[in-house]
């Protein structure tokens, strides 16, 4: 079973009960689907358990009637992004400035602040009268952002099944401003870098990059890759360490972290390329020199090294006879056999305060 089947698996399990939970509103008559013609966008989307051009037979029968092939759909995630589009969906990293809005629904994510900036975009972009509705799992903090959101605005309905939540208003009085966060939107830590909550590691780098930001010398030179960049830290400090490389190409499925490491790389930096991908599925153009790493190793609030094994994978796919790799790990990740069945020399350079800095070197054919 291929590692990404098998995250997803566990996703599509939690996300479809959330999903259906969702379409609650819609099914029992409470909110009427969209009609054609009419401006629908969903924040933080996931494939719904409904049919859309292109997409497999739904489990479950779809609300009665509706237009749901044509909503705008905002994800930045992209393993959530390829799967929208390859649904049929019209979906974008970043819709933008929003307008107009017939009907916005918000999913919930993990992080409050992106709740709260979600939240306060979607009612401000709604026509007056129109429909904001909110869904999450019960472990999203949906109940507390039901309460923030019920002292800006009355709550029209709430329903509650599957271990999920969703509740709807309409749009009535004015704007919300961003004094009524109650999460920071963005921040800058010590060293100016810029992060936003609900990236990796918001509140500045975190303790195994600092660790291997260490090991950064002139040895690493040529074409080297940062394999899940983030808000671009390691890439940051590579290109003030380590002067003899000619080009640095960041991978990073999170697409404002992406935009993030664009600014605190250096936007006039003219070595670095950057590109927005899901390793687990979509190859690196080598072959490198080298590649940085401090892979993920969760997806939503389950821990799957498995991640972290899949980018190494795909690290050793793009490394050439002699190329190399550099990368972090907590001490109890599984990581070394991986290594020694790929690569020809594995050597463990330090470990500190929970996290271990492993090299690698690749061996030929």
């Amino acid at each position: 079973m291929r590692i990404e089947f098998a995250a997803n698996l566990w996703l599509g399990w939690r996300m479809g009960n959330f999903l259906h939970t969702l379409l609650l509103p819609f099914d029992s008559g409470a909110l009427q689907p969209p009609a054609a013609g009419q401006n629908w966008v969903v924040l933080n989307a996931e494939t719904l358990p409904l049919p859309v051009p292109s997409s497999p037979p739904s489990p479950s029968p779809p609300p009665d009637g509706g237009d749901w092939q044509n909503l705008r759909c905002e994800q930045g995630s992209r393993p959530r992004f390829l799967a929208l589009e390859a649904a049929g969906y019209r979906v974008q990293p970043d819709l933008g400035d929003l307008r107009n809005l017939d009907t916005c629904l918000v999913l919930a994510s993990r992080s409050r602040a992106v709740n709260e900036r979600n939240m306060l975009r979607a009612w401000n972009a709604l026509k007056p009268g129109g429909i904001l509705v909110f869904a999450g799992d019960k472990t999203s903090g949906v109940q507390p952002m039901r309460k923030w959101v019920g002292r800006l605005a009355a709550i029209d309905g709430s329903l509650s099944k599957h271990h999920a939540v969703v509740f709807w208003l309409s749009k009535s009085g004015d704007d919300w401003g961003r004094e009524v966060l109650q999460k920071p939107d963005s921040k800058f830590d010590r060293d100016d870098f810029q992060i936003a909550p609900g990236m990796f590691s918001e509140n500045g780098p975190d303790t195994g990059s600092l660790l291997l930001a260490e090991h950064f010398d002139q040895r690493l030179r040529g074409r080297v890759a940062d394999f899940g960049a983030g808000w671009g830290y390691l890439s940051h400090r590579l290109i003030q360490q380590c002067q003899r490389i000619e080009r640095l190409e960041l991978f990073e499925a999170d697409w404002a972290s992406l935009r993030a490491a664009k600014l605190n790389v250096g936007p006039t930096e003219t070595k670095a390329d950057y590109h927005w991908a899901d390793l687990t599925c979509e190859a690196p153009r080598g072959p490198f020199d080298w590649v940085v790493m401090n892979p993920p190793f969760h997806t939503g609030r389950a821990a799957l090294p498995e991640l972290g094994q899949t980018f190494i994978e795909a690290a050793a796919r793009c490394l050439p006879a002699g190329g190399r790799l550099l990368m972090v790990a907590n001490t109890n990740l599984p990581y070394e056999k991986t290594l020694e069945t790929l690569f020809k020399k594995v050597e463990r350079l330090d470990q500190a305060k929970g996290f271990k800095v492993i090299e690698a070197v690749k061996g030929s054919r």
